[in-house]
C-alpha cells in the first residue's frame, strides 16, 4: 500500500491546503487583469501598454520555473512553495506604494517569479499523493483554486478600487498569498511510504533535450498553447471588450462576468476532469479535443453579440466561455504529468508550464495590439478562434495513436511500484 490509514485522511486535507494556496496565489496574479483596467485610468495607458501589464506578471514563471520545477523534484515541495507563496504576497504589497508605470512593470515581474513556485510544487503535490483512478478529480479540485482566486479577484478588486481606492485591494492580495504560503509552510507534509525508491540523479539539460524530442508531445503542448492564449485573453481582455460593446455595462458589472466565467472554469476544471476518470477512463485526449471545438463555438457567439442584449444571454455566454476556456486546465496537467517519468515530474509539469509561459506573455499584449490597430475586437476574436482551430484538428490526428499504446509509453506509475521495463531493468543488475 503507497499510503498509511492515517495519510488516506490526511490527503484530503493536504489537497485542501494546496487549492487554498493556489488560490490565494492566484488571487494576485488574476487580479492583475481587473487592476490594469483601473491603471489605465490613473496611468492614462493604451490597449498594448495594458496587455504588457498583464504579461509582465507572467514573464517571471517563465524565467524561474524550469528551475524551480528541477528543485521541486530535488527537494520536495513543503518549502519551495510556502516561502514562494509568502514572498509572493510580500512584494505585491510593495506595488501598493507604487506611483509610476515603469516601477510597476518591474514589480509584477518579482510577482512572477515568485508565483512560479505555485503551479508545478501543487500539482507534483496532486501526483504524490493521489493514484491514477482519482488523479483526475484531485487536479480538478486543485486546479480550482486557480479560478476560485480569479473570480475573487474579479469580484472584489473593482469593487474596493471604487469604494476606497485600488492600493487596499492590492494589500488584501498581498496579505492572502503571505497567509496562504505561511498555511502550507505550517502544515504540509510529504506521504510516508513503506518503500523508498532511491533517488535518482539526472543531468538536468539532458532530461530537458529528452523532453525536447518527444514529438508525440507537440500537439498537446500546442493545445495547451491554444488554451492558455484563450484563457489568458480572457482575463484581460473580457472585461474591457463588454464595457466597450454592451450598452449600460460599468466596471463593476463586467468585473462580475469575469467572475461569473472564472466561476464556471473552476465548475469546468472539477467536472471535466472527473468525467476523464470515470466516463473516458482515463483517456484526457478525447475530452480536450471536445473543449477545443466548443471554445470556439463560445468566440463565435461572443463576435456576434448585439449592443442591446438581454442580460441572461451575457450569463449564458459568459459561463460557456468559463467552463470550457477555463476549465480544461485539469486534463491539461494531469495528461502531462501522467506521461512524466516519476523522478522528473515536477521538471516534466514545469516544462509543459513553461511553454505555456510564453502564450500567457504574449496573447494578452498582442491581442491588445490587434485591438489597437484594427479598432475592433471582431478580427482578434476570429484570430483565436483559428488558432484554437488548428490545435483541435492537429490534436484529433494524433489522436489516431492507440490511446493504450501511447498511455504504455508515456504513463507515470505510483510512487513506490515499478513498471514491468523497470522490474526487468533491476533483475538484469541482480544477475
Amino acid at each position: 500500500m503507497y499510503f498509511s490509514s492515517s495519510s488516506q485522511k490526511f490527503r484530503w486535507m493536504v489537497l485542501g491546503l494546496a487549492t487554498g494556496t493556489q488560490a490565494t496565489a492566484t488571487f494576485v496574479t488574476y487580479g492583475v487583469g481587473p487592476l490594469a483596467a483601473i491603471w489605465q485610468q490613473t496611468f492614462s495607458l493604451s490597449q498594448a501598454q495594458v496587455g504588457l501589464l498583464i504579461s509582465m506578471v507572467n514573464i517571471g514563471p517563465l524565467m524561474s520555473m524550469l528551475f524551480i520545477g528541477r528543485a521541486l523534484d530535488q527537494h520536495g515541495e513543503r518549502w519551495i512553495v510556502g516561502v514562494g507563496s509568502i514572498l509572493l504576497g510580500l512584494t505585491m504589497g510593495v506595488s501598493s506604494l507604487l506611483s509610476s508605470y515603469l516601477s510597476l512593470l518591474v514589480t509584477l515581474l518579482l510577482v512572477g517569479i515568485f508565483y512560479g513556485t505555485a503551479q508545478p510544487g501543487g500539482n507534483k503535490v496532486v501526483i504524490k499523493w493521489f493514484d491514477s483512478s482519482q488523479r483526475g478529480l484531485a487536479t480538478g479540485i486543485r486546479q480550482a483554486g486557480i479560478p476560485i482566486g480569479g473570480a475573487l479577484a474579479g469580484w472584489l478588486i473593482p469593487l474596493l478600487s471604487v469604494r476606497y481606492d485600488w492600493p487596499i485591494a492590492v494589500q488584501l492580495q498581498a496579505s492572502s498569498a503571505f497567509i496562504g504560503g505561511l498555511m502550507f509552510l505550517l502544515i504540509y507534509r510529504d506521504p510516508v511510504k513503506e518503500s523508498k525508491i532511491p533517488t535518482q540523479h539526472v543531468n538536468f539539460i539532458g532530461e530537458l533535450r529528452n523532453l525536447s524530442r518527444k514529438k508525440s508531445l507537440y500537439p498537446l503542448l500546442f493545445s495547451g498553447f491554444s488554451l492558455i492564449s484563450f484563457q489568458m485573453v480572457l482575463v484581460a481582455h473580457l472585461m474591457l471588450y463588454l464595457k466597450s460593446k454592451i450598452e449600460h455595462m460599468t466596471l463593476v458589472s463586467t468585473g462580475f462576468m469575469l467572475s461569473l466565467c472564472l466561476l464556471f472554469g473552476m465548475l469546468g476544471r472539477i467536472t471535466l476532469a472527473w468525467l476523464s476518470d470515470t466516463i473516458w477512463k482515463g483517456n484526457r485526449i478525447k475530452p480536450l479535443e471536445m473543449i477545443l471545438w466548443m471554445s470556439v463555438v463560445g468566440l463565435v457567439v461572443l463576435v456576434v453579440l448585439p449592443e442591446k442584449i438581454p442580460i441572461w444571454c451575457i450569463y449564458v455566454v459568459c459561463s460557456w466561455l468559463g467552463f470550457f476556456g477555463v476549465g480544461w486546465y485539469s486534463l491539461y496537467i494531469v495528461e502531462i504529468g501522467e506521461k512524466a517519468k516519476e523522478h522528473s515530474v515536477g521538471l516534466t509539469v514545469s516544462y509543459a508550464l513553461t511553454i505555456n509561459q510564453v502564450a500567457i506573455i504574449m496573447a494578452p499584449f498582442f491581442f491588445g495590439l490587434f485591438v489597437d490597430w484594427s479598432n475592433s475586437y471582431a478580427l482578434p476574436w476570429i484570430g483565436l478562434a483559428s488558432l484554437l482551430s488548428a490545435s483541435g484538428i492537429w490534436l484529433r490526428k494524433s489522436s489516431s495513436i492507440p490511446f493504450i499504446e501511447k498511455r504504455m509509453e508515456f504513463n507515470t506509475p505510483i510512487s513506490g511500484q515499478n513498471t514491468p521495463h523497470e522490474k526487468r531493468k533491476k533483475n538484469r543488475k541482480i544477475v
